[in-house]
């Protein structure tokens, strides 16, 4: 079925063929609408549509390395060897005789090799009282060797007897006391008397030495 709605105005004619009057009617007054609302009058707003960030991830970038970036090298220094201390050289003397029996002994005498004619010929004395030849005995001159200790002559001539005729006990850095009577320190017998020429004159001390050279023959 067609559609009957139209709006040409001849067809219209057709149907509404009596006449129509617009009469004005004062009786009705219209009032004017009171504090009229304003009317909002749509602006053309335009809507952006908001697009929202892309995060976009970092990348952590490396500065491109030229000639002012290169890193600095620096020289190595030279390896320092470990240092070993070594052991001090064994001190060496100078002595007469040939020490075959181990008898060391001390004398202290500044001007003479051994001491006076006098102590010389004491010394000769008290060799013979205890049976001894030249190459039996070693004789020190303590003089030339000045500061030398015990420990220092026992490692080089190994003692078993050390007649010392003026060098104290100090000297040798004993912790002993010399009381007329012989001491044995570890495995040596030691006499202490005083320098050969003055104990040339003192009998007392001469007696003793000779009671005591009796007692190690």
């Amino acid at each position: 079925m067609e559609n009957q709605v139209t709006n040409n105005a001849n067809a219209l004619r057709l149907f509404f063929t009596e006449e129509v009057f617009l009469v004005k009617d004062e009786s009705v007054e219209i009032l004017p609408l009171r504090n009229p609302e304003p009317v909002l009058v749509a602006e053309n707003v335009s809507v952006i549509e908001a697009k929202e960030p892309v995060l976009k991830p970092e990348i952590a970038q490396i500065p491109g390395i030229n000639s002012t970036n290169i890193p600095k090298v620096y020289p190595q220094g030279p390896e320092i060897p470990h240092i070993v201390a070594e052991p001090a050289p064994e001190k060496t003397f100078k002595f007469l005789g040939g020490n075959k029996k181990s008898v060391l002994i001390l004398v202290n005498d500044n001007e003479h090799d051994v001491s006076t004619e006098q102590g010389r010929e004491l010394l000769r004395k008290i060799v013979k009282a205890v049976d001894l030849g030249t190459p039996d005995f070693a004789i020190l001159n303590y003089a030339n060797y000045s500061g030398t200790d015990y420990a220092e002559l026992q490692r080089f001539f190994k003692p078993a007897i050390m007649l010392s005729f003026g060098v104290e006990i100090a000297d040798l850095k004993l912790n002993l006391t010399w009381q007329n009577e012989i001491i044995v320190h570890e495995s040596t017998r030691i006499i202490f008397a005083p320098n050969l020429h003055h104990l040339d004159s003192d009998l007392t001390a001469k007696k003793t030495l000779w009671g005591h050279l009796q007692k190690i023959k």
